[in-house]
Formats: C-alpha cells, structure tokens, sequence
C-alpha cells in the first residue's frame, strides 16, 4: 500500500531525472577523484529544469580546508549564516552554491563561528 505522498513524489520525480543528476554527481567524482568525502543527497521531488544535488561536508571531512578544495573545483558562490548555538557552541553554516554539468550543487558545512572561509581560501 502507498500513501498519497508517495504516489505524488512517484508521479513528480521522473527516473531519468534523477539518472541525470546521479551521472552529473558520478562525473564530479571521476573529473576530482581527491574531494573530500561528503553526504550526498538528490532531493525529491524535482521540477525538471530544477536539478539539485545536495553535499554535507561531516566528521573528519567537517573542515574549512575541505570546504575549501569544494570551492576551488567548483566555483560557484560562498555564502554564510549568522553564528548560532547549536549543542552548547556557537557555530556557523557555510554554503557553496555552483553548477556542475547543467545541475546546481550545493555544498554545505558547519564550522566553529570563528572560522572564516573567506579567510581560508
């Protein structure tokens, strides 16, 4: 039994769609084999001239410098969120936002409030 949600998101989100951002994401890897490991996520549903991948920099990869090597394969545009408190510490979200084979990429990280990736670069 599916629900109305997913028979909307079934009817909305084309495979091949989808196939087009995974090949754009499969192009990224094999184009810089040496980025730094990211949680990718293809958002559903998707508007076919709207074409997203989403990458979240964590753990050991969770770094300004990562972030950097990001915005140096890519271009795109940095931008940042204004400090705030999360789990006792002040922190900020940093966001590349670039195209790569007809497909917005957007790369996230949270740092320490201090950290300056406009400093970094």
């Amino acid at each position: 039994m599916t629900s109305t949600y997913t028979e909307a998101v079934r009817a909305a989100t084309s495979a091949d769609h989808q196939r087009a951002v995974a090949v754009a994401l499969s192009q990224l890897l094999a184009e810089f084999p040496d980025l730094p490991t990211t949680h990718w996520t293809i958002p559903v549903p998707q508007l076919a001239d709207d074409r997203m991948l989403y990458g979240h920099l964590q753990g050991a990869h969770e770094t300004a410098e990562a972030f950097q090597v990001y915005v140096k394969a890519l271009g795109g545009e940095v931008t940042s969120c204004a400090p705030s408190e999360r789990c006792g510490r002040k922190v900020r979200e940093h966001v590349l936002v670039a195209q790569w084979k007809g497909v917005r990429v957007d790369i996230q990280v949270i740092l320490p409030a201090a950290i300056d990736v406009e400093a970094a670069s």
